[in-house]
């Protein structure tokens, strides 16, 4: 059999480890393997001669350590109602002479694989979004990466907190859900966390980092410093969420961005420090973690299988510890949220800790 794989939406760590998967494990079941660059965009232009790559065993131990992805990426949306190139998606696969594609991808990448497989398009999908909001699946590639860049920044800005006597604001990603700041901000001790889910009361925001401030005097304290840590589409009670500009992708979603900078302002007449920091695009520009070159891999691996057995329409996902074949239709109840009722507390504007609360 002859796959083609391409990588969509925006980069993140265990891509490359997911191609190099693909690779070994088609490699072992005697199939061949092309690249489409730039995601969908490969199959949805007439002249993609320059978006073809060849991928064989020599690529898997470059690949295997590499954040980013060397097949590139791109927002395109084959199946937009105003722009639908079905029909050429189709034409590419047969020139190409590609029995099935492997689709890599978020919630747009990976539903609009399930709008192609219902058309007839031969596709499986694998799941990465640093976010990890997508339904059907446990984990989804770049997640661990993103969390431990976020618990060593938080890290290296308490010191500067510290020396400053600052209150820090900073800025993760998460558009719909809080998985990054709740559990970031969570192995970091940060002093409140804000999600998505949860749009806060300033009110609130302040009483609590003015009691914490009060609380750390009284103890004889001296670092009077508190590091917030807040999800880009986190809001206030009543507003919307901040946009980077006005633009949309494909897909229709605007860019967020500089909440975090928009607290700092709000706060800077009720303490005597405030500083803010976004780290946008380092949580996903980083050599993929342990985790994520693992789980790229088995990815990989449990992609060609599902071709290999003719069982198309499915994305691999991890639920419970164990890999699954999960139905593309799933991505469509995406985004999977923070159950706010249950992990987090909105008193404290932080994350619940009880013994009954699972760990996600």
């Amino acid at each position: 059999m002859k796959i083609g794989v391409l990588t969509g939406g925006g980069d993140a760590p265990g891509l490359n480890p997911a191609i190099a998967g693909v690779v070994e494990r088609a490699t072992i079941e005697g199939m061949e393997v092309v690249g489409l660059k730039r995601g969908w965009e490969a199959l949805s232009i007439e002249d993609n001669g320059s978006h073809v790559v060849k991928l064989g065993p020599e690529i898997i131990r470059e690949y295997s350590r590499l954040g980013g992805s060397k097949l590139q990426c791109s927002r395109t949306n084959p199946v937009a109602p105003e722009n639908d190139r079905t029909e050429l998606v189709k034409k590419n696969v047969e020139k190409l002479k590609r029995d099935a594609i492997i689709a890599i991808g978020g919630e747009d990448t990976l539903g609009a694989a399930a709008i192609l497989y219902e058309r007839g398009v031969r596709v499986v999908g694998i799941p990465k979004t640093i976010d990890r909001d997508l339904a059907g699946t446990e984990y989804s590639l770049g997640y661990d990466t993103a969390l431990n860049i976020i618990c060593e920044s938080a890290e290296r800005i308490a010191h500067t907190a510290e020396s400053h006597q600052t209150i820090f604001f900073l800025e993760v990603m998460g558009r719909h859900s809080g998985w990054l700041a709740l559990r970031g901000g969570e192995a970091a001790f940060a002093d409140a966390i804000l999600i998505p889910e949860y749009p806060f009361s300033l009110e609130k925001l302040i009483k609590i980092l003015k009691e914490k401030l009060a609380e750390s005097e009284n103890l004889g304290i001296e670092q009077l410093y508190k590091v917030i840590v807040v999800a880009e589409g986190a809001h206030i009670e009543g507003e919307e969420t901040v946009r980077r500009d006005s633009k949309v992708d494909e897909f229709g979603h605007y860019s967020l961005g500089g909440v975090g900078n928009y607290l700092k302002n709000l706060l800077e007449h009720e303490f005597h420090h405030t500083r803010y920091t976004a780290l946008a695009y380092l949580q996903r520009g980083a050599s993929p973690s342990q985790k994520d070159r693992q789980m790229g891999r088995r990815f990989g691996h449990n992609a060609v299988e599902m071709i290999r057995d003719g069982d198309f329409g499915k994305m691999v996902g991890l639920q419970k510890s164990r890999l699954l074949r999960v139905p593309l239709g799933e991505i469509k109840k995406s985004p999977h949220l923070v159950d706010i009722d249950k992990l987090y507390d909105r008193e404290r504007l932080n994350v619940k800790i009880e013994e009954a609360v699972s760990i996600d």
